[in-house]
């Protein structure tokens, strides 16, 4: 066993023994606020008003069995972007009711289908073959090559159905507004690539600049990738193939992708503020997001702390009655 997974697993049994009470209440805590009246509240949130222009997106990926995060992240970004739409892409277990419930709470939303997203993909990345066939073979391909194949925006937000926007994003409103910069990323707790950064520079080649310190690619706001960006993550995973130290499928595999796209972009891409940054323990008070990741001792304050945050901001906002969920939350 390496020395890297034996740390690995030694740190998740520290982590069970240390907190394993804890995160045990959390779930259960989550769960309970969850089937008892998180779900109901989705449905009866204020219906955000339809974009009259749109020039941003908004791409997420969710499924039957996370609809009620998905909408609850979904309405909670969109109510800050009156000129953005909401694109989802379905998992293909969406029912049809879910998908009616999220247009008329976010009118405007374009819905895509797996076979949906499939065309558009097949289309846009015709000209690069491994990115085409990685996108269909990773587990997290779509948010790769979906979400910027099918973007009809030359601006676009990619997040994760586990995030929460719990006050206004500031520097993400102006990431969209700015001409100078491409991409913009919240940072993770700690570096999570698939490679070492050496192994990575010396595999994928030259032009790989120093890699982001902790870029996380569940809550991202990047510029449409064009021909040049496809035709460089076509190289570099030609070549992560193709040398046997390295294996393009690996986990993390995606955010380590944006990471050498972002290397090669020098003060066009940088970090968001550290109040859109993934920590550990109870939501930090000043967080404008907070990427709820799948740590059991972060996960469940989605529904603990970020959904109770995000009815009392939209109340105080007026996006909300005043009585909304009153005696819960």
């Amino acid at each position: 066993m390496k020395v890297q997974e034996m740390r690995r697993r030694l740190g998740r049994a520290r982590d069970r023994l240390l907190h394993g009470r804890r995160n045990r209440r959390l779930a259960e805590a989550a769960v309970a606020a969850r089937t008892g009246w998180i779900v109901e509240a989705a449905r009866a949130l204020t219906p955000l008003p339809e974009p009259a222009e749109v020039e941003a997106e908004v791409h997420t990926l969710c499924g039957e069995g996370q609809a009620a995060m998905g909408i609850w992240a979904g309405w909670s970004m969109m109510r800050f972007l009156p000129r953005a739409r909401l694109v989802l892409h379905s998992d293909g277990t969406l029912t049809a009711e879910t998908i009616a419930l999220w247009r008329r709470l976010m009118p405007g939303t374009r819905v895509l289908s797996p076979e949906e997203s499939e065309a558009a993909v097949a289309a846009r990345l015709a000209a690069f073959p491994h990115v085409l066939d990685w996108t269909r073979r990773y587990h997290f391909g779509s948010k790769l090559g979906a979400f910027y194949a099918a973007a009809e925006t030359p601006r676009l937000v990619d997040m994760d159905s586990d995030v929460l926007v719990l006050d206004d994003p500031v520097a993400v409103r102006a990431c969209l507004a700015s001409e100078s910069w491409r991409m913009a990323w919240n940072r993770d707790a700690r570096p999570c690539y698939a490679y070492p950064e050496a192994l990575l520079r010396e595999v994928v080649g030259a032009r790989v600049g120093p890699l982001p310190d902790r870029l996380n690619g569940g809550f991202m706001v990047a510029w449409r990738l064009n021909d040049e960006d496809w035709a460089f993550l076509d190289a570099a995973l030609a070549a992560l193939a193709a040398d046997p130290r390295t294996d393009p499928l690996r986990y993390w595999m995606h955010q380590t992708l944006f990471a050498l796209l972002a290397s090669t972009q020098g003060e066009a891409a940088r970090p968001l503020p550290p109040a859109y940054d993934i920590h550990m323990g109870a939501t930090r008070a000043g967080a404008a997001a907070r990427h709820y990741v799948g740590d059991p001792g972060v996960r469940p304050r989605f529904f603990t702390e970020g959904v109770p945050a995000v009815i009392r901001d939209a109340r105080a906002r007026g996006q909300l009655p005043d009585d909304f969920c009153a005696g819960l939350v």
